[in-house]
């Protein structure tokens, strides 16, 4: 299994779209590693992590030929992680011999709401359906268990377990702090984790274990929890992303501050293999 991160940014982006702070300024001046886009992976090539309006440089920029993705999941219903206007780019005359003939898609309650409203949806090339809190369900080869997140209440975000034969990943992005339940579904199903993808928006900008986001400490806690039961081990892949300019995620400052951790600190072009 292969997990390539196409943006790695918060919903401003880094640099963000209209600062002139300090770090945004540093970022400009660097590139690189430090522009970061909008959120958004692919497992393989065939299963996209949800829908940002940056989807389309994306795929230009990573060689990605869309027609070929299968199957879309999607975390919650903000723009940055879900912009719906890109689905209308698939069907009729924008989308011509595509090798996968319908998108099959996964999301909150809130994004299949919004996909519900789309004048016209039933003439796409998609097939949605909205997912609760543990829901587990199989798209080709991969299965799928969506986790309940704190992040936008009301719309039922998720975050994700995907599994690819003897391969399990943990996608956990505008999360919060885990639920106490995600930790017991995690430990009674005895959950072992190749790579775990942790929300590090806020890095060391504090915020409460109720928040809507996580940064570097409380993913140490949750690292911490987590190895305790067994889901993390020596060999799990520890990745940091989806960084707020607010923390000053310049690459190089990041790698640094977490260097004695062991996480791997992503970038726009990243790919790990599992």
């Amino acid at each position: 299994m292969k997990l390539t991160y196409l943006g790695t940014a918060a919903a401003e982006g880094f640099p963000a779209v209209f600062c002139n702070c300090e770090f945004c300024k540093e970022a400009r001046k660097l590139r690189g590693k430090n522009i970061r886009t909008r959120s958004q992976a692919i497992i393989n090539d065939d299963l996209l992590i949800d829908l940002p309006a940056d989807t389309y440089s994306h795929f230009l920029n990573n060689n990605i030929d869309g027609d070929k993705i299968k199957y879309l999941i999607v975390t919650h219903s903000h723009q940055d992680h879900f912009y719906k206007e890109e689905l209308g780019m698939r069907h009729g005359a924008y989308a011509h011999d595509m090798r996968a003939e319908r998108l099959k898609i996964y999301c909150s309650k809130g994004a299949a709401e919004i996909m519900g409203k789309i004048d016209g949806i039933e003439n796409y090339t998609v097939d949605f359906a909205a997912l609760n809190p543990f829901d587990t369900v199989t798209m080709g080869d991969y299965e799928i268990t969506a986790l309940p997140a704190r992040h936008f209440k009301g719309d039922g975000a998720l975050f994700y377990i995907i599994k690819q034969g003897e391969k399990t990943l943990l996608y956990a992005h505008d999360t919060g702090y885990f639920y106490d339940e995600v930790f017991e579904y995690i430990k009674d199903k005895g959950l072992v984790f190749d790579l775990a993808s942790l929300d590090c928006t806020n890095i060391d900008i504090p915020i409460s274990d109720e928040g809507s986001h996580m940064g570097i400490e409380n993913i140490n806690r949750a690292v911490k929890k987590l190895e305790e039961m067994g889901a993390i081990t020596d060999k799990t892949v520890k990745v940091i992303n989806h960084f707020s300019h607010n923390g000053n995620p310049l690459h190089h400052k990041l790698e640094e501050r977490v260097k004695d951790y062991g996480y791997k600190v992503s970038f726009d072009g990243m790919s790990i293999e599992i």
